[in-house]
């Protein structure tokens, strides 16, 4: 039998960030993975922490653009170690990325832009950086001052400061008629005793919240992302065009594989529009979209693979996707997803108004195999 104060299922961003700040607060806190920390939606991130901009697009401030205007300012204030949690040794990629035109909106990406609901400080660069200074981009380019974090970096952070309190193993949950639960049984019978627990499992709460009997809906919105290999230069951006509507039609951002090669992760409308294409049919429509904006790439010489991953959030009409974090309480349990990388310190805030007890159970010892971080796309595709 293993006593806590609070049992974290999913060991992703969320589970990570709430076991830090819940140990920062002095509860005796468990997290339980069942296979690499980050593995699913978290490492699958292009890793833009973002105000909200791209929400504007549509010419009106959002109800999502205004939930998220202030994420950028406390994940700083965490990568200068001086906010909720620690991720001062954590790597950001860059401190500001862009967002860029193709010839078509080209000098009109000004007057676009004024007509939005732009904020959050775009800048307009006359003197452009590679890989827009090549005489064959004819489209616009505008700064904007968001950061770019390495999320396996920020997940090995989070996990060193943890100590021994994540523990490789997939629970079971002991269902207590729809109001919670009764405790988790680990895979070898271990009885594990919480004053609560926490869902931070992304897709994986689907599973839990059946086996508990607790009636919060799950609804999955599928990516379809594609990553390319190849002699790149850094690049981090969103590339818009006339009728990109709400979201930009392709978002690049740059990573190393663990051999230090270069790979391109495509996301934005491109991933959300390539869900019913096929692999081959999906890599086709990227390189047509990277031939549009980024003309001069030599993109026949790359390798492209795509890479499919779910969207897990609290179910809504139409799938249409969430504005805010969800946290809602059953009971003994609390369910959560952040909804997006960015607004994952905003769920924490949530959660932690649900918690107001005094500890009451010192740290468990150790014994248990403790989970590692898991691999990013880029390092299990090429």
């Amino acid at each position: 039998m293993i006593k806590t104060d609070i049992a974290i299922i999913g060991g992703g961003i969320t589970g990570l960030w709430l076991l830090n700040q819940l140990q920062a607060a002095g509860y005796s806190t468990l997290l339980f993975e069942k296979a690499g920390l980050g593995q699913g939606q978290t490492l699958s991130s292009q890793g833009m922490i973002h105000g909200g901009l791209k929400y504007n697009l549509a010419g009106v401030t959002s109800n999502a653009s205004e939930t998220i205007a202030g994420m950028p300012d406390i994940w700083q204030q965490c990568f200068a170690g001086e906010g909720p949690v620690d991720l001062h040794n954590a790597k950001c990629l860059a401190q500001s990325y862009h967002l860029f035109s193709d010839a078509a909106l080209g000098g009109k990406l000004a007057a676009f832009l004024g007509s939005k609901a732009i904020r959050g400080g775009a800048k307009a660069l006359k003197h452009l950086p590679e890989p827009f200074d090549h005489p064959e981009f004819k489209g616009s380019v505008y700064e904007i001052p968001d950061m770019v974090i390495d999320t396996a970096t920020v997940v090995t952070a989070l996990a060193e400061s943890a100590g021994n309190s994540i523990i490789q193993a997939a629970p079971t949950p002991v269902c207590n008629g729809g109001s919670g639960i009764v405790r988790l049984t680990l895979p070898d019978g271990t009885a594990v005793e919480a004053e609560r627990y926490i869902f931070a499992a992304g897709a994986g709460n689907e599973d839990l919240l059946r086996q508990s009997d607790i009636a919060v809906a799950m609804q999955r919105r599928p990516l379809h992302q594609v990553l390319v290999r190849g002699p790149l230069p850094t690049l981090f951006g969103h590339a818009v065009a006339i009728g990109s509507g709400d979201k930009p039609r392709m978002t690049i951002s740059t990573h190393k594989t663990k051999d230090l090669q270069t790979v391109w992760y495509l996301g934005g409308d491109l991933a959300e529009t390539g869900i019913h294409r096929s692999g081959a049919a999906q890599i086709e429509f990227a390189k047509n979209e990277l031939e549009r904006f980024l003309p001069f790439l030599d993109i026949f010489d790359y390798e492209f693979k795509s890479w499919r991953i779910d969207r897990a959030e609290p179910k809504t009409p139409g799938t249409l996707r969430p504005d805010r974090p969800f946290c809602e309480k059953a009971g003994n349990v609390l369910v959560c997803w952040p909804i997006k990388l960015t607004l994952v310190p905003l769920l924490a805030r949530e959660v932690l108004k649900h918690i107001i007890e005094p500890s009451k159970w010192p740290a468990p010892s150790d014994g248990y195999l403790k989970a590692t971080v898991g691999e990013a796309p880029w390092d299990q595709s090429f």
